[in-house]
């Protein structure tokens, strides 16, 4: 029989309960529905049924997190004032940055203007990266560059269990938040792998969505990158490289329901109910600091991201009905760090994230590549000369 059967496994009749355990197994394995319907005990038939109905018709994507310390990146923090004459061209100067120079993501902020915006560097070339951001400036691009190097980074798992499913509501009491998460706190980069191209190609349509078989991945590959890779040649290299290395740390379900369409080109998240982004700054940070601050915020389930290093920052998207106790529970958390911690609200009309910068990939010698000059002329062809 296809299905399991459930003589050994008590059935759960809390429609909840079963949600949250759904999501628990999606964020480890993504959504191969045969696997998490065998380790829940249920029939495929209703763990799909309830995949489509409480995560993909409400908006929640799920789409896989690749290892960026397997990949041999490292993140970079960094934040930006784009002077007066580039203002109205930031949104294309940080794409063309995405596509050539390791940017995944980056914020407007209100109401002061400054970007918050993230690198994904190769280890080799984060002082070259620090030189590179350094040029832009001198050019007149940035009025002001700050970089914060970090040791660590990661997308939070959604805390499932403090969401409702059934009535779409986060379900969380500040007076009582979840005790201090200190495994997640003490998470570290990971070990460097061997890769190439054709895993690359795969972990960057992954990470749009992960819901999709090998053979739409194969598609979506030979569509966008022009490749046309051989079926068995993808499957293996999925099942050695991608699967057996590691190289997806855990798929995320995005609650806060904020999509972008990398073929259109747009956003087309939609919300229940929306959010208020915020980041967080500390800077300089010494001793068990970082420890203590990151247990503190891996109790929160409106984490979505953090990276942490001589400084720290977080990405957080509070629902509207809990702005003022989140405020109030970050200016209890940050009053330690006096003038080093900074609260900034993100402008979510100036947001955008961008796959792995695949096509830095130095094939012939299976290595990243970061050429300055070479992309400075390219950014200085395609956005900057326009004045």
């Amino acid at each position: 029989m296809d299905d399991p059967t459930l003589t050994d496994t008590p059935v759960n009749t809390d429609s909840n309960a079963n949600t949250v355990a759904l999501v628990k197994q999606v964020t480890e394995i993504g959504p191969d529905i045969a696997e998490i319907s065998r380790r829940l005990g249920q029939f495929k038939e209703s763990v799909r049924y309830r995949y489509k109905e409480k995560l993909v018709r409400r908006g929640f994507a799920v789409k896989a997190e690749p290892d960026y310390g397997a990949l041999g990146l490292r993140r970079i923090v960094m934040k930006l004032g784009v002077s007066d004459e580039f203002r109205a061209r930031a949104p294309k100067i940080f794409e063309t940055m995405g596509d050539l120079s390791y940017l995944v993501a980056y914020a407007g902020t209100m109401p002061n203007d400054v970007f918050l915006a993230q690198a994904a560097v190769p280890a080799e070339f984060a002082a070259e990266f620090h030189r590179f951001m350094g040029s832009l400036k001198e050019r007149g691009v940035f009025s002001s560059v700050e970089l914060f190097d970090c040791d660590v980074h990661r997308v939070a798992p959604m805390r499932a269990d403090c969401f409702d499913f059934d009535d779409g509501v986060w379900d969380f009491d500040w007076s009582n938040a979840p005790p201090l998460d200190e495994r997640a706190a003490r998470a570290m980069i990971s070990e460097r792998k061997k890769v190439d191209k054709v895993d690359l190609l795969i972990l960057k349509e992954l990470s749009k969505d992960s819901d999709r078989s090998l053979m739409e991945v194969q598609a979506a590959i030979k569509r966008i990158n022009g490749v046309d890779i051989n079926y068995k040649t993808l499957g293996w290299h999925y099942a050695r490289h991608v699967l057996d290395q590691r190289l997806v740390s855990h798929h995320t379900v995005g609650w806060h329901r904020l999509n972008y369409d990398f073929e259109r080109g747009e956003d087309v998240g939609f919300a229940r109910y929306d959010y208020l982004g915020v980041a967080l700054l500390v800077r300089g940070l010494r001793g068990k600091e970082s420890i203590m601050l990151r247990s503190q915020m891996n109790r929160l389930p409106f984490l979505w991201s953090e990276a942490a290093g001589d400084a720290y920052f977080a990405q957080l998207f509070i629902p509207l009905s809990m702005a003022n106790e989140a405020l109030e529970h970050f200016k209890k958390i940050l009053k330690p760090f006096g003038s080093r911690a900074e609260l900034l609200l993100l402008d979510k009309r100036e947001m955008k994230y961008f796959t792995i910068c695949y096509n830095q990939w130095d094939e012939p010698n299976e290595r990243w590549a970061f050429a300055t000059e070479e992309l400075l002329a390219r950014l200085e062809e395609s956005v900057l000369k326009v004045r």
